[in-house]
């Protein structure tokens, strides 16, 4: 049986996932598909904690949107894969992660595998087949990914952080140990 090049193999889970998380963010952003729009997705981070809401729905949304566009062709790679790895953790914090495991229960297994390849395309390096080689952007790509991926991931936990697990923190801080 022949091979497959692992740059194809490669380009083919980028396009596919990118162009799921296309999907993603037109629900958010454009009630496509049966999502909830823009307004109703605004909401949902409001439910979620997120302060304020308004600016991380603009990011969820418009980050899986771009992002995954981004992906999907293989352009600025490591910062799109960046983005869409913080937006799955975040969505199973806060969405998956009490319903437990399995996709069936609506827990955290389908965005968990997402995440996966997410840092494996980020961590990669420029791939074959990509705007990025066209245009030889040959970036630091490890490097970048991580140090997007920490930033976004920080922003994410400050900006979703509930008032009572910030009490929790700062009392934490005032009694002595």
């Amino acid at each position: 049986m022949p091979e497959i090049d692992a740059g194809i193999a490669l380009a083919a889970l980028r396009v596919v996932a990118g162009l799921v998380l296309v999907g993603h963010g037109a629900q958010k952003v454009m009630g496509a598909f049966g999502g909830p729009g823009f307004v109703n997705w605004i909401g949902a981070a409001q439910r979620m904690s997120f302060r304020p809401p308004r600016l991380w729905a603009y990011a969820s949304a418009w980050g899986e949107l771009l992002g995954g566009l981004a992906l999907a062709v293989g352009f600025l790679t490591p910062l799109a894969a960046a983005v869409l790895a913080v937006d799955m953790l975040v969505a199973i914090w806060k969405v998956h992660w009490a319903k437990g495991f399995f996709v069936t229960k609506g827990g955290y297994e389908y965005p968990l595998v997402l995440f996966c390849v997410f840092a494996v395309v980020g961590l990669s390096g420029v791939a074959a087949y990509s705007v990025d080689e066209l245009l030889g952007l040959a970036m630091h790509t490890p490097v970048l990914f991580v140090a997007v991926f920490v930033v976004g991931l920080i922003a994410a936990v400050v900006g979703g952080m509930t008032r009572r697990e910030e009490r929790q923190g700062e009392a934490g801080r005032l009694t002595p140990h």
